[in-house]
């Protein structure tokens, strides 16, 4: 390294000057530079303007108040800067490479310029600070084997924080980088970056504010590790976050802890790439949640769990793909409020032997689009929710033949799925249901009649019927198929009318087809009308035609006691036959 002649005298001629001072690859004490900023008033308004050189030992400015700028551009700080509790009007150090910077309770008036820095191990750390304007630490490499890379915990910017393009490798709990209780009056810009920590989150910004988005989109990689999330915004609030197009990772949990988030405007998943789950409940979105086009693997753990987010416009999980292969559902929206559409297009939803798609206490006010749904493994639950209108397509969302849906309790207005949807594919995705339950096939046979398709109505409340009797047993099941076979259980009621002309038809052929097991009281041969008349006193016990007052059965002959034998049973029949007239009629099978 080159000597520097009288380098301090160099340093305040500058300083007051307000030159910029060229060292090159020049090494000078760092302790120069603090005797120089000691005397501020002798420093120029423009401040003291470094470039390039070496500062040797540590620069401790803790405390210092300093009413110019300090600009250190292209330097190197080997060992720690230390700004704890100093108050600097404007701080620059683009492109140094520093051992440790600590600026914990620091006040910088106007702007903090840490572009290009490079940290080889250490921690820069705002930690309670406050600047006055924008904090850019864009394109910053930074390393900490045993702490976080950057922390700015509770620090209060009045500008943007801008970190686009930051590579930063971390360690421990604490995060790679950490924004918890951080305060942005604008923007958080980090897109493109790329964070790393093998033994805790990526990225901890627990309860950070920030009037405008926290922009983490643009091709941004976030790797972390552990229970607590590789991205943690748990309690934040901010216009919009986005992590669009991002890739998130943790082999050992969520990708995303967002639980308790608040925005007044979107939140922007789309086409993310995330390895372990996203969870986001209780959270409050005043704008849109965009998941189009994002694949989700949360192993164990759901791939997206909402459970009770309230969002003041629609969901979209459009050609999107969640995967998991836990007991919970690999999508969890339980008692979610969406009050537009819930978009799941063209959505791939896997959770071999569990639930895929959990929708139940959950209200969306718009349209439920399911249309395109595929749930390769794992069943539906959209038990007791509330949808505005459902469009689905029931033949292709359950391709596995071990998929289930539940249905109890959900309500939608008008016949639910797109116009191609048939009563028959309808029923079949009714029959997944694991158990009977009545309210489904009631709603749905209410939304065909009133949209004055009858006949659709009462196949779908038969088929609620036939779905009953496989829940029954013993007497109980004989009596209902039977009302089944007769009745159709009392939505065909002309069945039993068929039923009572034939035992009229074959009563009738049997006392036509057997002349001689009839005689008058007189002992001669009945007239065929007597004999029909005859035939029908028997077939229908409540009619009388007077006729056995004429006609009577000679039971003498073989053929009057064949007559009278097959009359026992005809009479049961014909009874039998009445009696179901009676009840399918006054609707009395329905209402049992």
């Amino acid at each position: 390294m080159a000597a520097l002649p009288d380098p301090g005298r160099r340093l305040a001629e500058a300083a007051a000057a307000g030159t910029v001072l060229e060292l090159g690859d020049a090494e000078v004490p760092a302790l120069l530079l603090r005797d120089v900023l000691l005397r501020s008033a002798e420093v120029d308004p423009r401040g003291l303007r470094v470039r390039g050189g070496r500062f040797l030992g540590i620069l401790d400015l803790e405390g210092l108040v300093v009413e110019q700028p300090v600009r250190l551009i292209g330097c190197e700080l080997a060992h720690r800067v230390w700004l704890r509790g100093a108050r600097l009007a404007l701080l620059d150090l683009r492109r140094c490479r520093i051992g440790d910077l600590n600026a914990t309770e620091a006040t910088i008036d106007r702007v903090v310029l840490l572009d290009a820095v490079q940290v080889t191990d250490g921690t820069i750390r705002f930690d309670g600070a406050r600047i006055g304007g924008t904090c850019s630490v864009r394109d910053a490499r930074l390393r900490s084997t045993a702490w976080p890379a950057f922390v700015g915990d509770r620090m209060r910017v009045s500008g943007d924080l801008r970190l686009d393009g930051m590579d930063a490798g971390g360690a421990g709990d604490g995060g790679a980088v950490s924004l918890v209780g951080a305060r942005i009056d604008g923007r958080v810009s980090a897109r493109g970056v790329r964070v790393d920590n093998p033994s805790g989150p990526a990225l901890r910004a627990d309860s950070l504010q920030a009037t405008d988005i926290v922009d983490l989109s643009d091709g941004s990689v976030l790797h972390g590790n552990g229970d607590k999330g590789a991205v943690r915004l748990v309690g934040a609030r901010a216009a919009s976050v986005s992590l669009g197009a991002a890739s998130v990772r943790n082999p050992n949990g969520w990708a995303l802890t967002a639980h308790y988030l608040q925005l007044t405007g979107t939140l922007y998943l789309d086409g993310l790439q995330a390895s372990g789950g996203i969870r986001m409940s209780g959270s409050q979105i005043g704008g849109r949640v965009d998941l189009s086009g994002a694949t989700v693997d949360g192993g164990p753990a759901p791939a997206l769990l909402a459970s009770r987010i309230d969002v003041a416009q629609a969901v979209s999980l459009a050609g999107a793909s969640f995967r998991s292969a836990g007991d919970l559902a690999a999508v969890d929206l339980r008692s979610a409020r969406i009050a537009g559409d819930l978009e799941a297009r063209q959505t791939r939803v896997a959770n071999p032997g569990g639930v895929a798609l959990r929708l139940n206490t959950a209200t969306v006010e718009g349209l439920a689009m399911l249309s395109e749904l595929i749930v390769e493994r794992g069943g539906l639950d959209f038990r007791d929710s509330a949808v505005g209108a459902f469009y689905d397509d029931p033949a292709s969302a359950l391709p596995d033949q071990d998929g289930f849906v539940e249905l109890s309790g959900l309500t939608y207005r008008g016949v639910p799925g797109h116009p191609g949807v048939t009563v028959a594919e309808r029923l079949a995705w009714l029959a997944r249901m694991p158990a009977y339950a009545a309210q489904p096939y009631r709603q749905l046979a209410t939304a065909y009649r009133a949209a004055g398709h009858e006949d659709e109505s009462r196949r779908v409340l038969v088929a609620q019927q036939r779905h009953l009797d496989r829940s029954l047993s013993g007497w109980t099941r004989l009596r209902h198929r039977l009302f089944g076979l007769t009745l159709k259980y009392g939505y065909q009621p002309a069945r039993a009318v068929a039923l009572l002309a034939a035992v009229l038809a074959v009563t009738v052929g049997l006392f036509l087809g057997l002349p001689d097991g009839t005689r008058t009281p007189a002992g001669a041969a009945c007239v065929a009308v007597d004999r029909i008349g005859l035939a029908v006193d028997t077939s229908i016990p409540l009619v009388s035609t007077g006729a056995a007052d004429r006609c009577q059965l000679a039971t003498g002959t073989t053929s009057g006691q064949r007559l009278a034998a097959a009359g026992w049973l005809l009479t049961l029949l014909g009874w039998a036959s009445a009696t179901l007239v009676v009840a399918g009629y006054s609707g009395w099978v329905r209402r049992r």
